[in-house]
């Protein structure tokens, strides 16, 4: 036990006060419903899996052989548990085996699968239960000694872990593939294995498959011949890595590969976008180099590969060295040019080879260790191909927001094991709640020193699972500082600092600066102070500056500074490293010195002080400041941010400042778009026209197109003018209009359908339904035709009838995975009571792969549907009086030009 540590925090609670055991966990939805979860007990562990399979793809079927090599750990071992689920199990087979048999012939790591095959074997009994094999061995095996298991099975449209995507068939996938997915724990669902991330095996796939299709596993291809009408390939891992992590995807799809420092970099794309296949080879191998430089600890896989495949559940699954994303992420130039999403994407997937690989997760309650440093990565890429500031606010306006507005629904510790399904976890706590953390380690420590930290943390637990305790001791081990009060206030417990920061010159010398910090989050035995460490930067009029560290360990935290020089500005937590909820009050002079700054990497600061001006300093004059800095902004999102900031903050300047400026970035435009579109109008008309103008130019990029559409759903809610039956009318012609051709992904449509249904009535039903039931197209449509006849149905009881077998359509199938996901929250907006019996089916129904990972999100959505029925009667009337308001400013307007007309005539 680390003195000081969550465990003797924790163990002193618990004698202490049951109340305070829970750490927050009262307020995680999973609380009340489900068990705490420990890992099993393995009296025998695998070590090495062969996989022999033939994929038949049109049956939808997977024939097998699987050999696990075991070592006992106990004596007179005669059972063994194993994982399998939903498979047709023909027979089991066993042999005792010596290890120097199968490995000494072999100078790699992994037995020869010829030698696996030609073992003699022995048939074993067997018991099938729900996801479990109990298999009783024919003979004893003692402590230390090796055995061999065959199971032949089959497994026949399999509803998870191996998934069969079909041409235009189940979903609008444009070509035939297969792929698998592991995490958390669906990997029995196409091989049976011990599932335990704590096991690291070895592995050797042997897998036949259509003659003209390509296709990746792991480690490297070993083997590949031509039968027939089939292709067989063997693809072996000689370094070990959990079994959640072993992975296959092939397809009617393009192969190619590259090379880095000797190893192989390949993808497997599909042909329509063979072309940019440069592009990511070698934006691929800049993360390789810049990450393994980064930590001074190189990629240690044989190969690096990535699928890019239809339909894949998520947006990337890192397997080691086989990184499988899903083919959204890429398109045609007007959809990159607008999306990042490809590049962070692959910097995430490809941060887990080190973090969540190499280094496992010892159970999934740990999983933060896994995520929360592949979040961080993309954060540490962004700074390094766009500078300091660019990080600063990608980790803010990515993971900050992220992570404070799940936080509004629930908080959790980061280290948790208490949940019916383990995706449960996987969620804004885990991943940006957690690369928060580490990057205010990496502030607190000191960059060098934290790199160091965690090369030691990768070099001493290579190829090993690990838990929190181990990253501690090693940033203790390296750095001599021991962590453990950080790890208690931000990973041993829920919640997050909510804090007030006023900076006041003393009243009786000026050379003296008074700050005042307040923790204004509910504090309780359950949620008990926080006390933790950040820096002040004293910025002095001579120019020079210093840093201070300093420690919050009071409710109301009172500072005094001895300033060195006259001051110039000061700036709390200046990197913005602090995971917490934070509002500062400037002196109105720093505010003037912050915009003079030249220094590109200051931008944060001038933020900050925007956000001064738009709560406490709202002049005229301050806000020219703004408009004059945002002109000559470097980064496009510090501009973005702003853009975003001035729209819910400055509605009384917002527009003139952002009328005045133009916005060429397309990463930034979507913002600064829709950022004016929040703003005061006194002429929305204009805006209105301007914005049609863009969305229906085909030539723009993609993301501003739909930046434009949805500022016209704006201001047609801002402005009752846009609710005239004229303009109504206007709104819909222009928007069914954007359904006559089908965009890239959807994306134009489903923005449609957004405007639509602020508009629709019973009459549109008729064209509404169809492009709900056409799961070839693209799922976004479907999701924004049901998203529309969701509103319909809140505003129009008499349409619910015909509404009802559209929302219900999906409620028990598994694809299209994306449209059944979306149902819950889509009941939740159409306000009628009828879909109580819709999340029964929905919740209750069997967990199974990736539907676990809806059933939690159903169960929010639920509560909101419950608080949305509550609150029906409620927000009509706020409505009707919003209304009122409009209709009244316009009144007053039509008044005041009416006497200046009579004025001027006198």
């Amino acid at each position: 036990m680390i003195l000081g540590s969550h465990l003797e925090k924790w163990i002193h609670l618990n004698f202490l006060d049951q109340e305070s055991s829970t750490m927050g966990l009262s307020n995680f939805p999973a609380y009340n419903k489900s068990k705490k979860n420990y890992d099993a007990s393995r009296p025998a562990e695998q070590k090495h899996i062969y996989l022999k399979a033939e994929i038949l793809f049109d049956k939808e079927t997977l024939i097998a052989d699987c050999f696990i090599i075991f070592k006992s750990k106990i004596d007179n071992l005669n059972q063994i548990v194993i994982n399998a689920k939903e498979m047709q199990i023909h027979d089991i087979s066993f042999s005792k085996i010596k290890f120097e048999d199968l490995y000494s012939s072999n100078k790699k790591t992994i037995p020869n699968i010829n030698t696996i095959e030609q073992t003699k074997l022995e048939k074993c009994d067997f018991e099938i239960e729900t996801d479990e094999i109990n298999i009783y061995l024919p003979k004893k095996v003692s402590k230390d000694n090796w055995f061999l298991l065959k199971l032949n099975y089959k497994i026949a449209n399999p509803r998870s872990g191996f998934y069969f995507v079909h041409s235009k068939k189940k979903s609008h996938a444009s070509y035939n593939c297969v792929w698998t997915q592991g995490q958390d724990s669906d990997s029995p669902f196409w091989f049976p294995c011990q599932d335990d991330p704590r096991l690291k095996i070895t592995t050797s796939i042997q897998m036949t498959f259509p003659k003209d299709w390509n296709a990746m596993s792991n480690g490297i291809k070993t083997s590949e011949k031509n039968s027939g009408k089939n292709k067989t390939q063997i693809w072996e891992m000689s370094k070990p890595h959990s079994p959640y992590l072993v992975a296959f995807a092939a397809g009617d799809m393009f192969y190619c590969k590259d090379r880095w420092r000797g190893k192989e970099v390949s993808l497997l794309l599909p042909y329509k976008y063979e072309n940019q296949k440069d592009e990511i080879l070698n934006e691929t191998k800049e993360m390789l180099e810049f990450y393994s430089n980064y930590w001074d600890f190189e990629f240690v896989w044989e190969k690096y590969g990535q699928a890019f495949v239809a339909d894949f559940l998520y947006g990337g699954m890192e397997n080691t060295s086989i990184t499988i994303n899903t083919d959204e992420v890429l398109g045609p130039k007007l959809f990159s040019q607008g999306s990042e999403r490809r590049s962070y994407l692959v910097m995430h997937e490809m941060a887990h080879q080190w973090f969540g690989d190499l280094l496992t997760c010892k159970s999934w309650s740990e999983g933060w260790l896994n995520e929360g440093f592949a979040t961080q990565s993309e954060m540490l890429w962004d700074e390094h191909i766009n500078g300091k500031t660019s990080g600063i606010f990608y980790a803010r306006e990515n993971y900050l927001k992220g992570y404070l507005s799940e936080s509004k629904t629930y908080i959790r510790p980061l280290v948790c094991n208490q949940y019916e399904f383990p995706s449960e976890i996987f969620d804004a706590h885990l991943y940006e709640k957690g690369a928060l953390f580490l990057n205010y380690l990496r502030d607190i420590l000191g960059e060098s020193s934290f790199q160091k930290s965690i090369n030691y943390y990768l070099t001493e637990y290579s190829y090993k699972p690990v838990e929190t305790k181990d990253l501690m001791n090693s940033i203790q081990y390296i750095t001599g500082v021991n962590p453990s009060i950080y790890f208690d206030n931000f990973v041993f417990r829920a919640g997050h600092p909510e804090l007030d920061v006023t900076f006041e010159f003393s009243n009786y010398d000026q050379n003296f600066l008074n700050i005042n910090i307040l923790q204004k989050q509910t504090i309780s035995k359950e949620f008990p102070l926080f006390n933790f460490e950040t820096y002040i930067l004293i910025q002095y009029k001579n120019g020079t500056r210093e840093e201070i560290k300093i420690i919050v360990d009071e409710k109301s935290k009172k500072l005094t500074i001895p300033l060195k020089h006259k001051i110039s500005f000061c700036i709390f937590d200046p990197r913005s490293s602090l995971p917490a909820e934070i509002q500062i009050k400037f002196p109105e002079s720093f505010i003037k010195d912050i915009f003079q700054l030249n220094n590109k990497n200051d931008s944060f600061f001038k933020y900050l002080a925007s956000k001064c001006i738009c709560n406490q300093y709202n002049t005229i004059e301050n806000f020219k400041l703004i408009k004059e800095w945002l002109s000559n902004e470097e980064s496009f999102r510090a501009r973005a941010a702003t853009y975003e900031l001035l729209s819910e903050k400055a509605s009384q300047y917002a527009y003139d400042i952002l009328n005045s400026l133009e916005e060429k970035n397309p990463l930034a435009k979507s913002n600064f778009l829709f950022a004016i579109s929040e703003s005061n109008h006194l002429n929305p008309i204009a805006t209105y026209d301007k914005y049609l103008k863009i969305a229906l130019n085909e030539k723009e990029v993609l993301n501003i197109r739909d930046a434009a559409i949805r500022g016209i759903l704006k201001l047609s809610q801002k402005y009752s003018l846009f609710r005239t039956e004229e303009m109504k009318k206007k709104t819909l012609l222009f928007a069914f209009s954007l359904l006559e051709k089908e965009s890239f992904n959807g994306i134009i449509e489903n923005a449609a359908f957004a405007l639509i249904g602020e508009f629709c009535e019973i009459s549109h039903l008729k064209t509404l339904i169809p492009y709900t039931e056409n799961i070839t197209q693209h799922w976004r449509i479907n999701i924004g035709a049901l998203g529309a006849l969701a509103k319909l149905s809140a505003r129009n009881i008499n349409s619910r009838p015909d509404i009802r077998p559209a929302l219900n359509r999906y409620t028990e199938t598994l694809f299209p995975i994306r449209i059944s996901a979306s149902l819950p929250e889509l009941w939740s907006q159409s306000l009628d009571p009828y879909y109580e019996s819709s999340y029964t089916k929905f919740i209750n129904r069997k967990n199974y792969g990736i539907l676990s990972m809806l059933i939690p999100r159903a169960r929010r959505s639920q509560i909101r549907f419950h608080k949305n029925l509550d609150s029906k009667n409620f927000n009509e009337k706020i409505l009707e009086i919003s209304e009122l308001k409009d209709k009244l400013s316009i009144i007053q307007k039509d008044l005041d030009e009416l006497k200046q007309i009579l004025k001027d005539k006198k």
